[in-house]
């Protein structure tokens, strides 16, 4: 029996323990510090581990020895997750703590695209509010404005329409920040986004699926970002001539600049990209796989992924391919909304302020698991084992189906299975992207053919 440790809390986590199990049935995976919502075989979670404390892991690790960790969290690789445990001995994969500055810090990663030739919007870095104020009334384009470290809600990414816009969103993060301050200001980019994964073994990567992600809060992409309110796997432009662009514009220029500036990298990149008139340009680098892209890419994966990290950590991926299924799939977030939209006085709901915890869920079990999924995000347990509400994005619903419009059905339909006071979600995920004219199927294995 192989044991792996999986550091994570989200509903990309969960995904990927249901990956290691699903395609190797040798797996047993330690989630820490997981969710005690995930009842499943070979997955077991283990809550005294940290994100913020590697030392934690280290500590079950002396008890529990696994044959390698894999981290997928932001916030842990940022605490030097990786740096921690290889120094002690472990195989781990992810990338270290200064690789992950390409996420943590939004100047960080600007300035690594600049400096190896990935394609990216004109964008200035402030210290000074006012020095902003100042830059956006002049600007002759509509711009984005960025906070430079990571927020607990994905929110630290505001698009602006006007330069009253820009000045507000400076306004506001000037008054969340205080001293810290700091703002990436950049031009908008206009097209069809794209997130595009890779998994590194430090001298080369293995492509995975592109998907698209709905980040907006609001029906219509109305509303402002958040961590996301679903995805649609594969991209709806995936074609063999996209993969080869992204191949040739994204990663080998990424995996170039790694290499270049010797920052040790395993695990899986993540390039948030534009598909603009002018071309693909990068809109963010992150460390780690997308959620909850990774709710609807995973579940597609056939290759057994317990055998592809034993190639990453003997540098072997050039000659490793990915196998999956051709299907379509479709998730949706699942969040806490306000719990009573009529009193003024209830919490407003996630993304929108505060919000309640503790509130029960029904509709869990049943789920028709050949063309439905869910995966826990922030589910926590009552007093007697019941699942309950435990923090912003509380579910992620996926649903698969030969097309888009199946798919879109199969998750719909399983929503309205799942219940829970104040459950807020977004109706209209790929509504737009629907055509029913398209190819129905994509097999990705015909599109991961080696370079060269």
């Amino acid at each position: 029996m192989t044991q792996i440790l999986v550091i994570d809390g989200t509903g990309r986590g969960h995904a990927i323990c249901d990956l290691f199990v699903r395609t190797d049935p040798s797996a047993t995976v330690y989630y820490g510090p997981g969710s005690p919502a995930v009842h499943a075989e070979r997955i077991v979670s283990v809550p005294r581990i940290r994100l913020d404390d590697p030392s934690t892991a280290l500590r079950f690790l002396a008890e529990h020895p696994v044959e390698f960790v894999f981290v997928s969290n932001i916030d842990a690789l940022s605490a030097g997750y990786v740096d921690m445990l290889s120094a002690h001995g472990h195989q781990v994969i992810g990338p270290s703590s200064a690789a992950a500055e390409l996420e943590a810090s939004k100047e960080r990663g600007k300035l690594f695209c600049r400096k190896h030739g990935l394609p990216t919007a004109e964008y200035a870095v402030f210290d000074d509010p006012g020095a902003a104020r100042a830059y956006v009334r002049v600007l002759p384009y509509a711009c984005v404005v960025k906070t430079d470290g990571l927020t607990p809600d994905g929110d630290g990414s505001v698009v602006c329409d006007t330069a009253a816009d820009a000045v507000a969103a400076i306004e506001a993060f000037a008054a969340r920040q205080g001293h810290a301050f700091q703002v990436v200001i950049e031009e908008r980019l206009y097209g069809r986004e794209i997130s595009v994964f890779a998994l590194l073994d430090g001298a080369d990567y293995l492509m995975f699926p592109t998907a698209i992600d709905f980040k907006r809060t609001l029906e219509g992409d109305a509303g402002t970002n958040c961590d996301g309110m679903g995805s649609v796997a594969p991209h709806p432009e995936a074609s063999p001539a996209l993969v080869e662009r992204v191949r040739r514009t994204l990663l080998d220029p990424f995996l170039a600049g790694i290499h270049a500036e010797q920052l040790a990298y395993t695990g899986f990149v993540y390039i948030g990209a534009m598909l603009t008139d002018a071309g693909l340009k990068v809109i963010e680098i992150n460390t780690r796989f997308g959620d909850s892209e990774a709710e609807a890419v995973l579940p597609g994966v056939h290759s057994d992924f317990t055998r592809l990290c034993r190639a990453v950590l003997q540098q072997d991926l050039r000659r490793q391919s990915l196998v999956t299924d051709g299907l379509v799939r479709c998730t949706v977030a699942l969040t806490q909304g306000s719990i009573d939209l009529l009193d003024p006085q209830a919490a407003p709901g996630w993304p929108f302020g505060r919000y309640e915890t503790g509130q029960p869920i029904s509709g869990l079990d049943g789920s028709a698991e050949d063309r439905t999924r869910t995966f826990c995000a922030n589910v926590a347990v009552d007093d007697e084992g019941r699942p309950v509400t435990n923090g912003g994005r509380v579910l992620h619903v996926v649903g698969a189906g030969a097309t888009l419009a199946e798919a879109r059905h199969a998750v719909y339909e399983r929503i309205d299975q799942i219940s829970f006071p104040g459950m807020r979600y977004r109706t209209d995920i790929g509504a737009a992207l629907e055509n029913p004219a398209a190819p129905a199927r994509h097999n990705f294995r015909a599109l991961a053919a080696d370079r060269g």
